[in-house]
């Protein structure tokens, strides 16, 4: 049930990317045409990595970090083409930990956490990493941006209450989710959970 509930954020934050980006497509068709079939495959992508989720009625909703990290890898590349290359992004993705059990919409709402607080609000080019790595049996995550660091009242906001509740209620205190300052300005969220084969 909560991860169905984490697949209906994921259904909310689908119209939100679609209408942004057709809104820059429909800027861009005149003067970029380029630019504008780019971004349109970009979504593509983005739309093909979510939507057969959600459209598993009355099944388990199971999903990969391989999957999750796919959704914001699209997502991310939609971002990079909407703001005219000023996001940039990485990604560490280790083959060993790519087929791991890992909760739907937990990573997508950090990416877009990251782009909206971090990189939108700071002038010129930012920059978002997201990494993996595992250590003593349990699966670390991160999430890191070069932008306009830990605000006040950041980290209080619907998607990230979503993020804590549903590890709470997943994994019974065995989930860990933390926002830190990143040296040299920016943010860093990490979910640190057991390590579990899909």
């Amino acid at each position: 049930q909560a991860d169905r509930r984490l697949g209906v954020l994921q259904a909310q934050i689908e119209p939100h990317v679609l209408f942004n980006t057709l809104a820059s497509v429909r800027a861009s068709l005149r003067e970029d045409p380029h630019q504008a079939e780019a971004t349109l495959d970009a979504l593509v992508g983005f739309l093909r990595s979510t939507i057969p989720q959600l459209r598993a009625e009355g099944a388990v909703l199971v999903s990969t970090l391989r999957q999750q990290v796919a959704i914001c890898r699209h997502y991310l590349e939609v971002v990079a083409l909407r703001t005219g290359g000023r996001l940039r992004y990485a990604i560490d993705l280790p083959d060993n930990l790519a087929g791991h059990s890992f909760p739907p919409s937990l990573l997508i709402t950090l990416v877009e956490n990251a782009v909206k607080h971090g990189i939108e609000p700071r002038p010129g080019p930012g920059m978002i990493h997201l990494s993996a790595a595992s250590h003593q049996g349990r699966l670390q995550v991160s999430v890191s941006d070069d932008g306009a660091g830990l605000q006040p009242g950041l980290g209080s906001g619907t998607g990230l209450a979503n993020v804590r509740a549903h590890l709470a209620q997943r994994s019974g205190g065995h989930a860990r989710f933390q926002l830190t300052s990143r040296p040299g300005g920016g943010v860093v969220a990490t979910l640190d959970l057991p390590m579990e084969t899909a």
